[in-house]
């Protein structure tokens, strides 16, 4: 007499290949318990897993893809909040680009590419940095008119750039912004939040072009230059902050 099981008259011996089966077509299909995120779109593409010190914006350039398509294609939300070894889709991609902006694979006067000497000194100063700072770039082209440290006996927590009123202010790094608006002597303000624990802040702007919430990449245009808040003249007050921590935006920059 053969056992049933339950109502549908499945042998036990049978019972575990029919979930290895339903397991195995799972995974096929993609079906995981990670929900939507875990799953793989469909397209071209290729894997990435994530390295130490990186985030989107530098994932993108690697690949030629924008940031904001790679958060969408893995359902990433916070895109600050990427982990070192995690597994992300990059849609369209099909191969590893060198980034243009790597300052050690920019071109020369001559013509020729950057060498060895140049990848030598980028590593020096990263390595001079903490190991999770991010790689920051110029705010605004102007003229450096007050620097990090005391001034008047007061301490300035970052620097002021002098640019004509207008000129664009553009983020530092990829991140989200975390605030947009007025903030007293602040004036019109953007703070943006990266990865880790760093933030950058742009002050006395005339306006301001992100809403809170929104994801910038590197070297957008995220406000221009005015004179809002306490402010003597038309510039950009810029700090990056470890935390709460006011860091030097010099020892930063490129």
């Amino acid at each position: 007499m053969r056992e049933r099981s339950g109502s549908i008259g499945i042998r036990p011996g049978r019972r575990a290949q029919a979930w290895a089966l339903l397991a195995l077509l799972l995974l096929g299909l993609g079906l995981g318990t990670g929900g939507c995120a875990g799953r793989r779109p469909g397209g071209p593409g290729v894997i990435h897993h994530v390295a130490k010190g990186e985030n989107l914006y530098r994932i993108g350039q690697r690949y030629g893809v924008p940031a904001s398509a790679i958060a969408q294609a893995n359902g990433i939300h916070d895109v600050t909040q990427l982990r070192v070894g995690q597994r992300l889709f990059i849609p369209g991609a099909t191969a590893r680009r060198r980034p243009a902006d790597d300052p050690a694979y920019a071109a020369r006067p001559d013509g020729r590419a950057a060498g060895d000497l140049e990848e030598a000194r980028r590593r020096a100063r990263e390595s001079a940095r903490s190991p999770s700072a991010p790689s920051f770039a110029w705010p605004v082209q102007g003229r450096l008119s007050s620097r990090f440290g005391l001034r008047r006996g007061r301490p300035h927590d970052g620097i002021d750039v002098a640019a004509s009123h207008g000129t664009p202010i553009l983020a530092a790094e990829a991140g989200r912004v975390i605030y947009s608006g007025r903030l007293g002597s602040y004036g019109k303000v953007v703070i943006v939040k990266h990865a880790g624990p760093y933030r950058t802040v742009y002050a006395h702007a005339s306006r301001l072009l992100v809403r809170k919430g929104e994801f910038v990449e590197r070297g957008q245009k995220i406000a221009e230059v005015g004179s809002t808040g306490r402010s003597t003249g038309p510039h950009v007050h810029f700090e990056i902050r470890r935390a709460e921590t006011p860091q030097n935006p010099l020892a930063l920059l490129p």
